[in-house]
């Protein structure tokens, strides 16, 4: 590993098989080093909690990113707990960015109390890490079928905010960024920036 690349680790709250968790590691790979560390099962609405049922083993599995073969790791725990195994166990030093996502759905207004996308990003902001949570709308009719779901406007947008925050220092009191993109968004939507 080169030890001048950025380090960023990349978990969900959908689970290892989501394909906007791909779509995501596939996005961030050009800003550096992509160590992915997700649930091995789906685990939406988990919050920031860490669970009393996990089996916490981690599994090596095999997957094609950008036509290279990736290590990545599923966790038998929660969407905090991932983030924890990352930054304990996996990762050889400390990430310079976490991100959570792609999810698919949006996560605002009192969701994020409950979201497992934000509460894995919280984690990492509990530990001095800057992070964020990459959430994307989607239909009530397309939850049967979001293996379909065309994530790039949502990939695009995470890389956009990722090198943003790998590149420049976010102020001392913000910890961490909940990204939220519209279905109808397109690259050129422009954004704006809340509390």
């Amino acid at each position: 590993m080169n030890p001048s690349k950025k380090q960023i680790l990349l978990t969900n709250d959908d689970g290892i098989e989501s394909p906007g968790l791909w779509a995501a590691a596939a996005a961030l790979s050009s800003l550096g080093f992509v160590t992915v560390v997700a649930p091995r099962e789906h685990c939406s609405a988990m919050g920031r909690g860490f669970g009393r049922h996990e089996d916490e083993k981690i599994e090596v599995r095999k997957m094609v990113i950008n036509d290279q073969e990736w290590d990545v790791h599923a966790v038998g725990g929660t969407p905090s707990l991932t983030v924890l195994h990352g930054i304990l166990e996996v990762m050889p030093r400390k990430p310079d960015l976490v991100v959570s996502g792609i999810n698919y759905g949006e996560n605002v207004s009192t969701d994020i109390t409950y979201s497992g996308t934000v509460g894995a990003a919280i984690e990492a902001a509990s530990l001095g890490i800057p992070a964020l949570a990459s959430s994307y709308q989607v239909m009530e009719g397309e939850w049967n079928s979001y293996k379909d779901i065309d994530f790039s406007v949502a990939a695009y947008f995470t890389h956009f905010f990722a090198q943003r925050m790998l590149s420049i220092k976010l102020p001392p009191d913000v910890h961490l960024l909940n990204l939220v993109i519209p279905q109808s968004a397109t690259p050129s939507t422009p954004w704006q920036i809340t509390r």
